[in-house]
């Protein structure tokens, strides 16, 4: 018998551990997507520059972009200012990530970081600091002084627009909102999915291609019992076992 729970390649972060190099993901991540019934499956950057990277990702029937704590490398988007957090090999390993999974129709969830890899992929841009355009006013960035379940409670609005996958949930939801990068200008052929009140862009979509949604919250955060985050990843591994099945069927 098939085995149709999907397997979900996670992108890992590169970060000191015990002050040596690790390959890293936190486990809210894994854990929501074993709680949601996909099978996940780790992706270290080095598998970007393996010569059987495309058997490896041949395995895979969705793919997560998680959140960081670095920001890509300026030069992926045209920018020269200077970017202390960066992870340049998890920028390459992403990029050829949302590659595969444009080109072969493989459903994939970019979460805050992925969200901006996702973007600048198609060819958008990026605010380094939403504070610093001087539009936004809504409490995009935690306040690092409190507990770390404080930092991740829901603090603004999100307004959802008709037509891509999060119009089928809601109009507005309350959202968490940990981060500093933002959209600048849209990818091309990008569907804007939902906005801040104070218009800062907080999802999109690519809308030839089944799944490919970023969202620049965390839906990790509370899986188990937010509206938003359960929608989000029991339809992204909806996708991925449809995915699934229609691979073992060829």
């Amino acid at each position: 018998m098939t085995n149709l729970k999907p397997v979900i390649g996670i992108v890992c972060c590169q970060k000191m551990v015990d002050s040596q190099p690790s390959q890293t993901v936190y486990e809210k991540y894994i854990n929501a997507i074993y709680h949601f019934g996909g099978i996940p499956v780790l992706l270290p950057h080095v598998i970007a520059k393996s010569d059987t990277f495309e058997s490896v990702l041949a395995m895979l029937d969705g793919i997560l972009l998680t959140g960081s704590y670095s920001n890509i490398a300026p030069a992926r988007y045209g920018a020269t200012h200077k970017e202390p957090k960066q992870d340049v090999a998890r920028d390459e390993l992403s990029f050829r990530l949302l590659d595969f999974a444009k080109n072969n129709q493989v459903p994939l969830l970019a979460i805050c970081r992925g969200l901006q890899e996702m973007n600048v992929y198609f060819g958008g841009t990026l605010h380094p600091d939403w504070r610093e355009v001087g539009c936004y006013f809504e409490p995009h960035l935690e306040d690092s002084s409190q507990p770390l379940k404080r930092q991740y409670q829901p603090v603004h609005d999100v307004i959802i627009n008709a037509g891509g996958h999060l119009s089928a949930f809601n109009s507005r939801w309350k959202v968490n909102s940990l981060h500093k990068q933002c959209i600048n200008k849209v990818g091309e052929g990008l569907f804007v999915e939902a906005k801040a009140p104070d218009t800062l862009i907080e999802a999109i979509s690519l809308p030839k291609h089944p799944y490919l949604l970023g969202v620049q919250w965390h839906p990790e955060a509370d899986y188990k019992n937010d509206a938003m985050s359960k929608y989000l990843f029991s339809g992204f591994i909806e996708y991925a076992k449809q995915a699934r099945k229609h691979n073992a069927s060829i």
